[in-house]
């Protein structure tokens, strides 16, 4: 019987060491060969609180919502309200906002990657033993563009808000609290819109921030120079005694700056305020004193003119002389500084006149019926007479006691515009009817002169 060889101890512990290394070698090559080139992303990492491992880089894009971040990157905007109601507006797609997400992903799929056979191997089964790796998206936006617009905007609303000035428009003014004195901050707005875009970006829905200026306090003192500006004095129309020009009439324009000041505590600084004007009309209009003038007849008289031809030219003569003149309030009429001297070189002719009592024949004979007529018109009004004489014996053209005798250079016919407006004398001479009025205007205590007694 043959006797069996033993093996050796050493084959033995060979063999004891050459399996294991075998097995762990094939083993290792098993998994460096599978897992290494399998498209997934190696374990134990998360992406913005996602766990990614064992995952495919689509299925991690689609895990972390890109998709939807992208289109909200893109519609993502924010609306930023003026005190003055304009609108700064910038959206997701003006700045390029985006995120790293994509390369990110493809990042976190090459952990472990790229290294060779043997490293790679080595680092996948590390990563199968190691603690979470932890990675954030994180926003990719140009900020320039928001610094450049916000500033451009900022700067055009401060120049706005420094020129504006009150204004006047039909029955209200318009202030802007602040103007010029509070402007806004291209910082403070940059945060303001960055803020928003994001708020919008994370919330998919459009945001709209009202911008509010740093109060300031009401200026009593600016109001007041404000109401300089509007404030027009009302004036009344006035009469010029000396030229008989009417002034112009103007309408006042006011506005209570002190109540202005108290409403305006209350507003916002660069918003507007509104107040109504007061307009005071003027007691009295340029309308109103035109429309008086020459609007009554204060005194008028008809007398018939006998005589002869020469007597009529007398009195033609002597009331074309007068005729149209105007007395402004306080002027004296005087019949021989108007008529002046009765001379032949100036159209006069003989005619009877009373002297001493007797009736002779004289240059100009005939013009006191001219006074007596403008006399008779005016004595029966409050127009103060201050020069006046009777004839000697009574006229046939007038009662006794409704005539005035002239006399070049001693006997004189004056009265005195004693109204407020000017009064203007008027003589007719149709055929032998003279008539004489006296036109001005009448006011409560000058009354009108008495209308004739109707006859039975």
């Amino acid at each position: 019987m043959q006797k069996k060889k033993r093996i050796p101890t050493f084959v033995k512990i060979i063999i004891f060491i050459t399996i294991p290394v075998l097995l762990a070698v094939g083993a290792f090559v098993w998994v460096g060969a599978y897992y290494r080139d399998v498209e997934k992303i190696y374990p134990n990492i998360s992406i913005s609180g996602v766990d990614v491992s064992w995952m495919t880089r689509e299925e991690a894009i689609e895990a972390l919502w890109l998709s939807q971040y992208e289109q909200r990157a893109a519609s993502a905007s924010v609306s930023v309200i003026f005190p003055d109601d304009s609108v700064f507006f910038i959206t997701g797609a003006d700045i390029g906002l985006t995120t790293d997400a994509a390369d990110l992903v493809n990042d976190v799929f090459q952990i472990g990657r790229g290294n060779g056979f043997i490293s790679d191997t080595f680092s996948f089964i590390k990563r199968l033993n190691s603690n979470m790796l932890f990675f954030d998206i994180i926003d990719v936006y140009d900020s320039n563009v928001i610094h450049d617009r916000v500033v451009d905007f900022v700067d055009e609303y401060n120049t706005r808000l420094a020129e504006t000035e009150p204004y006047l428009n039909e029955n209200i003014v318009i202030i802007t609290k602040g103007a010029g004195q509070e402007p806004a901050d291209s910082m403070v707005m940059k945060d303001i819109v960055s803020m928003g875009l994001f708020e919008s970006y994370e919330t998919g829905l459009p945001v709209e921030v009202v911008f509010v200026l740093p109060e300031v306090d009401t200026n009593a003192w600016e109001l007041f120079l404000i109401h300089n500006k509007v404030y027009i004095p009302m004036e009344s129309a006035v009469l010029d005694q000396k030229t008989l020009l009417v002034s112009n009439d103007v309408t006042g324009v006011e506005f209570n700056y002190l109540s202005a000041a108290r409403y305006l505590d209350d507003v916002e600084t660069g918003k507007t305020a509104t107040f109504y004007i007061d307009y005071i009309q003027p007691e009295t209009t340029r309308a109103d004193i035109e429309s008086l003038l020459y609007r009554d007849v204060l005194g008028e008289c008809t007398t018939w003119v006998h005589g002869s031809a020469d007597r009529v030219t007398n009195v033609r003569v002597a009331a074309e002389a007068i005729n149209g003149l105007i007395l402004k309030p306080g002027d004296e009429f005087s019949f021989n500084e108007v008529v002046g001297q009765r001379l032949w070189s100036r159209g006069y002719r003989m005619g009877g006149a009373f002297i001493g009592g007797e009736t002779v024949s004289v240059i100009g004979g005939g013009v006191c019926q001219v006074s007596s007529t403008l006399y008779a018109s005016i004595v029966d009004t409050e127009i103060l007479v201050t020069e006046r004489y009777q004839h000697s014996r009574s006229v046939p053209y007038l009662p006794r006691g409704r005539d005035a005798t002239v006399y070049w250079d001693k006997l004189d016919f004056k009265f005195v515009n004693n109204t407020e407006y000017p009064m203007r004398i008027e003589f007719e001479l149709d055929d032998r009817d003279l008539t004489a009025w006296v036109i001005g205007t009448n006011i409560d205590d000058f009354p009108s002169p008495p209308l004739p007694e109707p006859e039975d």
